[in-house]
C-alpha cells in the first residue's frame, strides 16, 4: 500500500463513517448538507483513495476479465450513485441503520470502482460517462434548491434547497477536475517537437 495515500483514505473514511455514527449522525439527521453534500462525496473520495492506495493487491485483479476498458465499473458506479440521489432512498438512508450501512458500503464500491475504471477507460468512453453524470447530478441539485416541494420527508425546504446548492457545485467541480485531468494526460503524451538546430544553413 502506498502510505500516504492509504494514510488519507484512513481519515477520510474515518469521518464519514463517523457521520453515520453517534453522535456524529445527529449531523446528518438533521441537515440534508451534512448528508448529501459533505459525507456522501466523502464516501466517494474515501473509497476512490482506497482503490489507489492498494492498486497492487492481488484482489484487484479479478476486475480486469469483467471490467475491460472500464466500462462496467462506470456504468455500476452511476446506477450506485444515481440511486443515493432518489429522495426515497435519501429518507431511507435517514431513518434506517440497515439502509444507512449499505449506502456507506455502495458508495464506498462507487468510489472505488470509478478510480479503478477511469484508468481503463479512454477518453471517449470516459466522456460519455461524464457528459451524462454530470448533467444529472448539477440539474437534481439546481431541482432541489430551486423546487417549492419538500421531495425528502427527512428534511426542511431550507435544508434541501441548501443541499442543492452544494450537489450542484460538486457536479461542476467533478467535470471541471476531469477536464483538468485529461488535458494533463493529453500533454504528456504529446509527442516532443524536434529541437530546431542552429547551425542550419551556416558554412
Amino acid at each position: 500500500m502506498k502510505a500516504p495515500e492509504s494514510a488519507l483514505a484512513l481519515l477520510v473514511l474515518l469521518i464519514a463513517v463517523a457521520l453515520s455514527l453517534p453522535p456524529g449522525r445527529q449531523l446528518i439527521e438533521q441537515s440534508m448538507v451534512w448528508h448529501m453534500s459533505v459525507q456522501v462525496p466523502l464516501l466517494l473520495a474515501a473509497g476512490w483513495l482506497s482503490a489507489g492506495a492498494t492498486s497492487k493487491a492481488p484482489t484487484w485483479r479479478w476486475t480486469s476479465d469483467w471490467n475491460r476498458y472500464g466500462l462496467t465499473g462506470l456504468l455500476a458506479a452511476q446506477v450506485i450513485l444515481a440511486y443515493w440521489m432518489l429522495p426515497s432512498a435519501i429518507d431511507r438512508a435517514v431513518v434506517s441503520p440497515l439502509a444507512d450501512m449499505l449506502k456507506v458500503m455502495t458508495l464506498l464500491a462507487c468510489g472505488a470502482l470509478l478510480r479503478r475504471s477511469v484508468s481503463h477507460a479512454p477518453a471517449v468512453l470516459q466522456l460519455f460517462v461524464v457528459g451524462s453524470a454530470v448533467p444529472m447530478t448539477v440539474w437534481l441539485g439546481v431541482y432541489f434548491a430551486t423546487t417549492d416541494r419538500r421531495l425528502c420527508n427527512a428534511y426542511t425546504l431550507a435544508s434541501q434547497a441548501s443541499a442543492g446548492i452544494g450537489i450542484a457545485v460538486w457536479g461542476l467541480a467533478v467535470a471541471a477536475a476531469w477536464v483538468v485531468v485529461l488535458l494533463r494526460q493529453a500533454a504528456s503524451q504529446a509527442p516532443e517537437m524536434p529541437a530546431v538546430r542552429s547551425d542550419v544553413g551556416t558554412d
